[in-house]
């Protein structure tokens, strides 16, 4: 059963607290690379590094101090329709952060639903599951948490379906070591936890 998270919004940080967490992460890196030897403050290639890694950082866990991005909601009954076609968008591209090792998954996510009064702005839907990804994440709460968090935004939807196949780091380069392996995981809502054509359309929306 799939219940509504709590809102993933944020109040954002302002700038100066934005500068303060970006120089103290610098500061902490810059301890860890002395911590692992390296005499980083006179090597060229690593005197800015503390400073990178900390925009790096920053960059991947943004969707922890942003709020949701904008979206926009149409009303079909105002428009004389009544929602029964399936909106399929994909793939999406997503670049998060595993919460295990901090190592970066790369991967692309597959969305469909079903709208019953409304419809979500085409552009909406990307952006809001790019913001979701930018985190720390597990890979099966991420997809259970797209499908959630769509509920929240339209709730009277008749259908969600979620696929996400992605590559982690922390198995790529590093334990196992297995480069070509993709992890995937699937999510259902609503009609397609009952309909198997409507399950089995969207899956081979994916391979073509």
């Amino acid at each position: 059963m799939h219940r509504p998270i709590k809102s993933w919004e944020n109040l954002p940080l302002s700038p100066q607290e934005l500068e303060e967490k970006r120089e103290k992460l610098q500061r902490l890196f810059e301890e860890v690379l002395t911590t692992l030897g390296f005499d980083w403050k006179n090597d060229p290639n690593m005197v800015d590094t503390p400073r990178r890694m900390a925009n790096m950082l920053l960059e991947f866990t943004e969707g922890n101090f942003t709020p949701m991005p904008p979206i926009t909601v149409f009303d079909l009954r105002e428009m004389g329709e009544n929602g029964d076609i399936p909106v399929f968008v994909g793939p999406i591209e997503i670049k998060s952060l595993c919460s295990h090792h901090f190592l970066p998954i790369v991967g692309n996510v597959y969305f469909e639903y079903i709208p019953q009064s409304k419809v979500l702005g085409l552009s909406k839907i990307p952006r809001i599951i790019k913001w979701l990804a930018r985190r720390p994440i597990i890979q099966e709460l991420f997809t259970r948490q797209i499908v959630q968090t769509f509920l929240n935004l339209l709730s009277d939807v008749k259908g969600i379906a979620v696929y996400v196949k992605a590559k982690h780091m922390c198995m790529s380069v590093r334990g196992v070591n297995e480069s070509n392996a993709y992890m995937v995981t699937e999510d259902f809502y609503g009609l397609y936890r009952e309909s198997e054509e409507l399950m089995t359309n969207f899956l081979r929306k994916i391979k073509e």
